[in-house]
């Protein structure tokens, strides 16, 4: 694709603005019942608790994932980037990742790393009845939000929601039949990559399966037009090596619409 001029990635980012702006009054509608007071106890919300990199300025703004107002907006930014950036919807994002998982296999129970509002949760929730969710974050923001969401649908009694650092999570050897991430590893800084996947793997169950989206690759990152701290170093992985490495196999790298790419595999 043909690399952006700054007046390009000018007009996307206010067009970008625009329609999160448009979006806002529906959202402040969905989620203003939310007791933030009551809903955030037994979550830690002091600047102390996150790790360093969470305060960056990613996607420009800094502690965007400290604050329930960016927290609000994400499901909104994302309805706006992922169309205009990718030609697809986020609805068709999810549904295709989640159908990388053969309906047939034996997921019972599944784990979403930096989980955001649980979109990708929520597809794979839709496609395997049977599983039970654990939803992590460190922000506990998302979490809120997360947790309304599965309420909507219907699927509270088959997920938890725990703050958790994906760099060590805590759970036992062997925990999850499916562990799951998407569009994390570019807002993470380039030493966290080895370690979560190796943490990714510790805790899958022998057969069990890993599964990952991204964006951010091949000539689609020359067009990156909101801030990305260590967009560089992403852009430099080689994701099947830092996958195969951390000990996962049967991986598949499957390029999806513009820019988009997930990572499917398992553990023997």
């Amino acid at each position: 694709m043909p690399r952006w001029t700054a007046q390009d990635k000018e007009a996307y980012r206010t067009e970008i603005m625009r329609r999160i702006t448009a979006a806002m009054p529906s959202v402040m509608q969905e989620y203003g019942s939310i007791n933030w007071a009551e809903e955030l106890k037994g979550y830690r919300t002091d600047r102390e608790y996150y790790p360093d990199y969470i305060h960056a300025p990613i996607h420009g703004s800094t502690d965007s994932y400290t604050n329930p107002q960016s927290c609000l907006g994400w499901d909104a930014a994302m309805d706006a980037i992922i169309p205009l950036s990718h030609n697809v919807s986020c609805q068709q994002l999810r549904e295709k990742m989640a159908e990388l998982i053969p309906q047939d296999a034996q997921i019972d129970t599944v784990l979403e790393l930096g989980a955001g509002t649980a979109a990708g949760a929520l597809a794979l929730a839709e496609r395997f009845p049977q599983a039970t969710f654990r939803i992590t974050d460190v922000s506990p923001y998302m979490l809120v939000i997360s947790q309304h969401k599965f309420n909507k649908a219907g699927f509270s009694e088959r997920a938890s929601f725990e703050q958790v650092d994906a760099r060590h999570t805590g759970y036992p050897d062997n925990s999850f039949t499916l562990v799951t991430s998407s569009l994390l590893f570019h807002e993470t800084p380039k030493e966290w990559t080895p370690k979560i996947l190796k943490e990714m793997y510790r805790i899958t169950k022998p057969g069990g399966w890993v599964l990952y989206a991204d964006t951010y690759r091949g000539e689609y990152a020359l067009n990156a037009s909101f801030q990305e701290p260590w967009l560089d170093d992403f852009i430099h992985f080689n994701f099947e090596y830092e996958f195969a490495k951390a000990g996962f196999t049967e991986l598949n790298y499957i390029r999806y619409a513009v820019g988009l790419w997930y990572m499917v595999g398992r553990k023997q």
